[in-house]
């Protein structure tokens, strides 16, 4: 049978009337919630269904029946994550809403091993399993059939390739051991040894040490204002990219954050006998009605190192997910956000999935 690979399905054609002023009303309303001195608990899940209804979608989260025993493979609905709550771009209206991440972690919770993968018990590492939030018909078949467009230069430390940044770059993980932190804020640190910027350097360690040269921001966008980090992180890609114009690849990382009342879920896969966190990447568009003419070979890079790092470590990837907007990836055609680990993995199961993300991107690139 064949298909359109990005065929758009205008679904709902009074969708685009009636959803900014939806939207514009529950803003409206969290901003009465808050004169009211009603609880941070009610006005960040009226902050979270305006987000979602400002990008053409409404999924609110539901209970999981989650299994006691260790790490199942299992497909867990994918409700939407802490730190994508924030308004995608932060030039519309739901740009000053609060940090709901920060409001809804549990400060005293129970951890939750699981393996997300999207098969369920017919999982095949061999498949890339998404979660599709856009308009659009996403054909992973064809992506991966596809010649993705991203090519590098090798061995050049005066021409760095890859640049890392982080747009909510005080993201942290659960404490454990000697990974500890001052906290400020929920699973958030302004310490860089323990927060996605320990992360972000031993990736960029490992690609520099293969000979692809990388550079890192450790600039932080999310301190002291959390509202708005995806405007400033744009403005630091836009000046990495004018000071080295050889940048083929922009890698945004981040840690998830998933849970279900005082229960934190930890994303685990085995590899090699040992708990490692689970990745997932972040496929922004241009259904956010936000210019990114590129996103097709963005989407066509991102899907074939999905499945070159799930074939090689299955159940490593959790499924990709596709959105409406577009994370900064309209400035290469290598762009892309990587979830790495959940704010109940320790960093050293980060740190574990760092390496091996780091190592596949390399054995996808030369």
């Amino acid at each position: 049978m064949s298909r359109h690979k990005f065929r758009h399905r205008n679904r709902y054609p009074a969708r685009r009337y009636l959803i900014p002023l939806t939207a514009a009303s529950l803003a409206a309303l969290v901003l009465l919630l808050q004169a009211a001195g009603v609880s941070r608990y009610l006005e960040q899940t009226f902050a979270h269904w305006g987000s979602e209804l400002s990008l053409g979608f409404l999924n609110p989260v539901s209970p999981l029946d989650v299994p006691a025993t260790d790490s199942p493979t299992m497909a867990l609905p994918d409700w939407e994550s802490g730190d994508l709550w924030e308004s995608i771009e932060s030039d519309d209206s739901s740009a000053a809403l609060p940090d709901t991440e920060s409001n809804r972690v549990p400060q005293s919770a129970n951890t939750q091993a699981v393996t997300i993968t999207g098969g369920g018990s017919k999982y095949d590492p061999n498949q890339v399993y998404i979660k599709n939030l856009t308009d659009y018909v996403i054909d992973t078949s064809k992506l991966l059939a596809a010649k993705h467009s991203v090519s590098i230069q090798k061995d050049d430390p005066d021409l760095p390739q890859v640049l890392i940044v982080h747009t909510h770059g005080t993201e942290a993980y659960t404490q454990h051991g000697n990974d500890q932190y001052t906290a400020s804020g929920s699973y958030r640190t302004l310490d860089s040894t323990q927060n996605v910027l320990r992360v972000g350097e031993e990736i960029a360690q490992i690609l520099n040490n293969r000979g692809i040269g990388t550079v890192h921001s450790t600039q932080l966008h999310d301190y002291p204002s959390y509202s708005g980090a995806y405007n400033r992180a744009l403005s630091d890609i836009k000046a990495w990219l004018k000071k080295y114009p050889s940048i083929q690849l922009v890698i945004d990382v981040h840690r998830d954050a998933l849970m279900e009342g005082n229960t934190v879920y930890k994303t685990i896969a085995k590899v090699d006998g040992s708990n490692c966190a689970q990745l997932m990447l972040v496929t922004g568009t241009d259904g956010g009605n936000l210019s990114h003419p590129n996103w097709k070979q963005n989407a066509t890079f991102q899907v074939q190192l999905h499945h070159a790092l799930n074939t090689a470590h299955p159940s490593i990837m959790r499924p990709m997910s596709f959105r409406a907007g577009r994370y900064n990836q309209h400035m290469t055609t290598g762009s892309m956000l990587v979830e790495v680990g959940t704010c109940g993995n320790t960093l050293q199961e980060a740190l574990t999935a760092a390496r091996l993300f780091a190592n596949g991107l390399a054995n996808l690139l030369l």
